[in-house]
């Protein structure tokens, strides 16, 4: 089995330091490299250097802060419509193992801690949630490379879990769609708390992990990663064809279905019948998408958790509460 790196902070120490989770109990990292790329190297060239640095003692959990284990400079890839049943709530084709390998940018800036409160831009009225399994590499993709499931081990070093928090009026608001700026405000992209390390027995389980997203207490996303669409060889594979990965770099996979934001042929319309003017264009589809669902207000509450059926992975629990600006 891998392990479990977080970042923390406690009461007594404000600089945020690596440790080691097990249960509930944290063993501090005595490595000091700040990003999470450099650590993960020391793990899997350097495994006796790492092992050596866990301490004896332990942190009680519930007495620190949980921050990204992500550091921002990376580039954050991520996928769209990668499960059926989110294929089938937006409108899309029901033959999804025809349909193309969708794949946008995030900002790296969206990056945030697991607890973090999540801010609703201001102007934003349709905020929406996306839980979903990130992919982190720990060996450079560089050039056209075909990606199997024998090879995979090679290229993904760690899971973590993510948060593709989206404006829906910037996304789909604007003429030719703003799915970078949209996708790409500052805390829209809560991550952690846990980077899992996987070593080699593990790399069967990317394809049976748990994801489910609860707000204000209600389970409304909940699948396994057994249902994506493109599996993680072809998206690496894809994204190979047009695009550099480094160690480090993180891939978020797609969510399933349950989002706030909903299609229909009025919808649609909205956005087609006023495809030149932005001013109108936004405001109808605004008032469609606010007709149909209730998005994410000031004080709701979001919990995510994301893990093995048999638990031996946990790549533990966000809960975020969500403020204005």
């Amino acid at each position: 089995m891998g392990i479990s790196l977080v970042k923390y902070t406690t009461v007594a120490e404000l600089e945020p330091k690596w440790g080691v989770l097990s249960e509930q109990a944290i063993q501090p990292l005595n490595i000091q490299q700040n990003h999470h790329r450099d650590v993960m190297a020391i793990y899997y060239h350097q495994r006796a250097k790492f092992d050596a640095a866990i301490g004896d003692n332990s942190i009680d959990s519930s007495e620190v802060k949980f921050h990204s284990p992500l550091n921002k400079q990376i580039q954050l890839f991520a996928q769209g419509l990668n499960y059926a049943s989110h294929r089938n709530e937006s409108g899309s084709s029901n033959k999804p193992q025809d349909a193309q390998n969708l794949f946008f940018y995030k900002s790296p800036s969206s990056i945030c801690g697991p607890n973090d409160d999540i801010l609703r831009p201001r102007g934003c009225e349709l905020l929406d949630y996306e839980v979903e399994l990130g992919l982190v590499l720990k060996k450079d993709l560089l050039g056209e490379t075909q990606i199997s499931k024998q090879n995979l081990g090679q290229y993904i070093g760690g899971l973590i879990l993510c948060n593709d928090v989206s404006a829906r009026d910037e996304q789909f608001g604007a003429s030719i769609l703003q799915w970078f700026k949209g996708k790409s405000f500052r805390t829209f992209c809560p991550v952690g708390p846990v980077l899992y390390l996987i070593d080699e027995q593990d790399i069967a389980q990317i394809y049976n992990l748990d994801l489910q997203l609860k707000l204000n207490g209600e389970v409304k996303q909940q699948a396994n990663t057994k249902e994506l669409i493109h599996s993680p060889e072809k998206s690496l594979t894809d994204i190979s064809e047009f695009a550099d990965l480094n160690a480090g770099d993180c891939v978020l996979t797609g969510t399933p279905g349950g989002v706030l934001v909903a299609h229909s042929l009025k919808i649609a319309l909205s956005v087609l019948f006023n495809f030149a003017n932005d001013k109108k264009r936004r405001a109808k589809f605004t008032a469609a998408q606010k007709a149909a669902s209730t998005f994410l207000q000031p004080g709701d509450k979001l919990q995510l958790c994301l893990k093995s059926p048999d638990g031996k992975i946990n790549l533990g629990i966000q809960n975020n509460v969500i403020k204005d600006a």
